[in-house]
């Protein structure tokens, strides 16, 4: 009987499964250029990059808990990223707040190669 009552709490207990955000690089810009998160959820960010071509989100990923497994993916908030390339970021969602997001390639940003991190 008593472990009937606790499995249905050993559900509530369960981690929820991170939300997958894909985001294409490519000349030059970022699809989507707006990412919308929850605050303190967990999510796996997957770049892709159809160019050489840099994430940097570095307030973002300085205030968000990266998982330590994916931390040396990340160089000064940073992703660099070769053609044809995907990587994985999984991490928790920092509080409220917005976050620049640009390519730090020559001219990249300047050509339209930005976007926001916007925590809800």
């Amino acid at each position: 009987m008593k472990l009937l009552f606790l499995a249905p709490l050993a559900l509530l207990a369960a981690p929820a499964q991170p939300a997958r955000i894909d985001i294409a690089l490519s000349n030059f810009k970022f699809t989507p250029s707006t990412i919308r998160l929850k605050a303190g959820h967990h999510y796996i960010l997957h770049l892709t990059s159809t160019g050489g071509h840099s994430f940097e989100a570095k307030a973002f990923f300085a205030a968000a808990k990266v998982d330590p497994a994916d931390a040396a993916k990340l160089k000064a908030g940073r992703i660099e990223l070769d053609e044809g390339e995907a990587i994985d970021i999984h991490f928790t969602a920092p509080g409220a707040g917005s976050f620049p997001v640009r390519c730090t390639h020559f001219l990249h940003s300047t050509w339209g190669m930005t976007g926001t991190i916007t925590v809800g």
